[in-house]
């Protein structure tokens, strides 16, 4: 992907990278070197080491770009664009390649590929039956072990995890919207033709969303401590 992304904040930049790096595939797992590298190539008194940008790029200046985790300066992983599966090891979430291609929108391939990427989460979420069963009866679920398989968590999780599933439905969600506000449109409407899902089954369930975590908000707050805060 030969772009121009010298006009662009870091952040941004590092977004760019990452959809080199990930194909446009919210399933492509990348290093944390193939990201600085690509950063770096775009873009070498960026990320380059100081004294030396040509010739070396700064680690360091990646971390603090992908990995920050508190104050005003989070770090793209933070900010939910990036997941982390393990050490120096990432991947884009729907949010960040939604956000990756919107940089970029002169690439008609990144977009379509986001495009149906983000339809797909969202409607993996308005379909789940724990949602559906909620629109029929709003006192469901009763149980938190009903609102763990909706958010895909259990007793056990990992806090870290816990945090980035009940985020991530809530992100994907604000993406889809954000997505529609972008175009104009009020409905995501497959290649043939068919509505997939309008704003208001977004939003309806966003609202689902506030309902489930504040209901369950002890439950969470035991599995991942200091959940809300």
């Amino acid at each position: 992907m030969k772009v121009d992304i010298k006009g662009l904040g870091l952040k941004e930049q590092v977004l760019v990278a990452a959809l080199e790096c990930s194909e446009g595939s919210c399933q492509k797992e990348f290093t944390f070197e193939d990201l600085l590298v690509s950063a770096w190539k775009k873009d070498k008194q960026a990320w380059g080491l100081r004294g030396y940008e040509q010739d070396h790029p700064d680690g360091e200046k990646m971390h603090r770009e992908v990995d920050s985790r508190g104050g005003a300066n989070k770090g793209i992983v933070a900010l939910g664009f990036l997941e982390k599966v393990q050490p120096r090891i990432y991947r884009l979430t729907t949010s960040g390649l939604a956000a990756a291609s919107n940089l970029l929108p002169s690439d008609a391939i990144s977009r379509e590929k986001a495009d149906r990427q983000l339809e797909q989460a969202v409607k993996q979420i308005i379909e789940h039956p724990v949602f559906r069963d909620w629109l029929k009866d709003s006192t469901r679920p009763k149980y938190f072990r009903e609102a763990g398989h909706f958010w895909g968590i259990a007793p056990g999780t990992p806090p870290k995890t816990v945090f980035e599933r009940v985020s991530a439905v809530e992100r994907t969600l604000s993406s889809a919207l954000k997505a529609l506000d972008e175009r104009g449109v009020s409905e995501f409407i497959e290649q043939r033709g068919k509505v997939l899902f309008e704003r208001k089954d977004i939003e309806r369930c966003l609202e689902f969303q506030r309902v489930l975590t504040e209901r369950f908000k002890r439950d969470l707050a035991l599995l991942a401590p200091g959940f809300g805060i």
